[in-house]
This record gives structure tokens, C-alpha cells and sequence, in this order.
């Protein structure tokens, strides 16, 4: 086995689109993403290997902390999907040597994050690291046609659908980035609503980089905006690659609640999903918030867990355990 440490971006991109599990968050526009929005707080530390029969292997991670030699890596950004992605098999065996390189002397901690549509973890991995937490996703089959997975909705869910076109709501992504403002502004009401302090949730830096980088791949990143009498209502953010969509973010202002706005929004963003020809919409974790949860579900959604993992430093194991029983993180 020949290890790429650093790994090229032009390898990382073909190995991405060779493999059937990838996901957009498995891809370097992920990790450009964060390292745009976040100059000098996180650092690309993404390695690949070639097997023996060929086979090529990339392993996406970030470090957003260092501390002398000491390093704190996410696999991957904003705790989402991560993991090894290859263009062919890759065995228990390879896959462990591949993670010890991540699993080095330097190595804080490690953080993984599985996902609905790859392989599972093996074994082996798995009890080098701990459980840390499960949380469903909501993955939509687009295995037919628009009707047919229409049908499969709950009726309150095509009920308030049909409702919101009646209502005058259109659906269209986003073309300046002052109307990426008008879905943020959504979103800070949003946070409001929720009765959150100014200081929760995404920056504003966050996504702007992400409409930037929108404008350069624009059949991976859509940002989709819900209108209603030219106002805009609300928005989706929808990531794409190879076979899977994503929502990665939503949200409406509490004006346009009425009009039915996300029913409309999510339902055409999967007709046009159809269209394209994805497999998968993924309506993505809900921060275990009972209400967004049963909303997924009413889309006929299969329930997928999604697990957390942390490698600890077994040398530095004992100060971590009191770090985190000191700070609760």
C-alpha cells in the first residue's frame, strides 16, 4: 500500500466521483467550504492511499485545533458525513492501516462521522474508537417517477403541498447574492423564533462563501429559494453529488409559515432531484428536535442512524477524560 500524505485535489476529485457512496461532504468542496469561511482555524489534513490491486482510497479530514505537535481532527466539517471513500473494495485490513495513519502519535482526538448510504464501519474500527451518539437521518428512495413518490407522502403532507401552489408559492434558486441575505434574514427570524440568543447558530461568512462557491459548481451546490408574491420566503440548501442530495440547511420566516412554503419547497426540490436523476434526497439529521423529525417522516422517508465516533490518544487518555468531565465537551 503506497500512502499519499498530502493528497493532490485532482486524485481526491477522481476517487470521489469513481465512488457509488460519496457524498458531497466526502469531497474537497467541503473542505473548501470550511477553510474559505474559516481562513486559519481549520487545516486540510485529507490523506489517500493506492492498494496493492489499484485501488484508490481517500479519508477527507480537517484539524480546527492544534496545540504544539497536538492535533483535533473532524472526518468531516461541521460533523457531517466522513469516513473512507474508494473507487473500488477496500478490506477490514487496508482500511485499518489507512486509519492508523489519522491514528498517529499526533492525534488528539479523532472524530468520524458514518453515513446512511456507504458500507458500515468494520469491526475492528469500531472498537478502536467510542460511541459517542446516534441520530436518525431521513432518506427519501427516488426509485421511480414524481407521482408514484408523491403518492408515498403522508395526505397531510401532499394536503399541504397542493395548498401552498394554491397560495401562489414558487420555487427557484437563487441568482444574486443579496437574495442569499433574504434567506439568511429568514433564517436569523428563524433563530428568534426558537427563542435563541444573537449568537447561535450559522454566520452570515458561512454562507456567502457557500453561494460563492455555488457560482463556480453550480450543479453541486443550489441554493433554493421559496417565493411568495416576489418575496422571498425562505430557503433550502441543497448539496449534490453522484447519486445523493442533501439538505444541508432550511429555514422560513415566521410571515410565510402560513403560506405552507417548505411543503412546496422540499417537494419540488425532490421533483427536480427526479428529474436529474439522483437515487437518494437526504433530508439529513434534526438535532433530535421532535417536531423537524416527524415533518421528515411525513415525506415517506426511510429512517437511517448516523453515528458519531471519537478515537482517543490512549497516552493522552487520562487528561482527555478529565477535560471532558471538567468542561462537559
Amino acid at each position: 500500500m503506497h500512502i499519499l500524505n498530502p493528497v493532490t485535489d485532482e486524485f481526491w476529485w477522481d476517487v470521489a466521483r469513481n465512488c457509488s457512496y460519496a457524498t458531497f461532504y466526502h469531497t474537497p468542496l467541503w473542505r473548501e467550504i470550511a477553510i474559505r469561511t474559516f481562513p486559519g482555524r481549520y487545516k486540510n489534513e485529507t490523506i489517500g492511499a493506492v492498494l496493492p490491486n489499484g485501488v484508490r482510497v481517500v479519508l477527507p479530514m480537517l484539524s480546527h485545533r492544534r496545540i504544539g505537535p497536538l492535533r483535533w481532527l473532524h472526518s468531516t466539517f461541521e460533523n457531517c458525513y466522513g469516513g473512507l471513500i474508494a473507487d473500488g473494495p477496500v478490506t477490514e485490513a487496508e482500511a485499518m492501516a489507512i486509519y492508523e495513519q489519522a491514528f498517529d502519535w499526533s492525534t488528539y482526538t479523532f472524530y468520524l462521522i458514518d453515513h446512511p448510504i456507504g458500507p458500515p464501519l468494520n469491526q475492528t474500527l469500531r472498537d478502536r474508537m467510542t460511541h459517542v451518539y446516534s441520530e436518525p437521518t431521513y432518506l427519501l428512495h427516488l426509485d421511480t417517477d414524481f407521482e408514484t413518490i408523491l403518492g408515498r407522502f403522508s395526505r397531510s403532507r401532499r394536503t399541504a403541498y397542493r395548498s401552498g401552489l394554491r397560495k401562489g408559492v414558487q420555487t427557484r434558486v437563487a441568482t444574486s447574492l443579496d437574495e442569499v441575505r433574504a434567506y439568511y434574514a429568514s433564517y436569523r427570524d428563524a433563530i428568534e423564533r426558537w427563542g435563541e440568543d444573537d449568537h447561535y447558530g450559522y454566520s452570515w461568512e458561512l454562507f456567502e462563501q457557500i453561494y460563492y462557491l455555488s457560482q463556480e459548481y453550480p450543479e453541486q451546490i443550489k441554493i433554493w429559494l421559496m417565493v411568495v408574491d416576489d418575496q422571498i420566503a425562505g430557503g433550502r440548501l441543497i448539496l449534490y453529488w453522484n447519486t445523493h442530495a442533501s439538505l444541508w440547511h432550511g429555514s422560513a420566516h415566521r410571515d410565510f409559515l402560513g403560506y405552507d412554503v417548505m411543503p412546496v419547497g422540499d417537494t419540488e426540490i425532490i421533483r427536480d432531484a427526479i428529474e436529474h436523476g439522483y437515487h437518494y434526497f437526504d433530508f439529513n439529521t434534526s438535532g433530535q428536535k421532535a417536531g423537524v423529525m416527524t415533518y421528515k417522516e411525513r415525506f415517506g422517508s426511510e429512517m437511517k442512524s448516523v453515528n458519531m465516533w471519537r478515537y482517543e490518544n490512549p497516552i493522552l487518555k487520562p487528561i482527555q477524560q478529565w477535560y471532558w468531565m471538567a468542561t462537559g465537551k
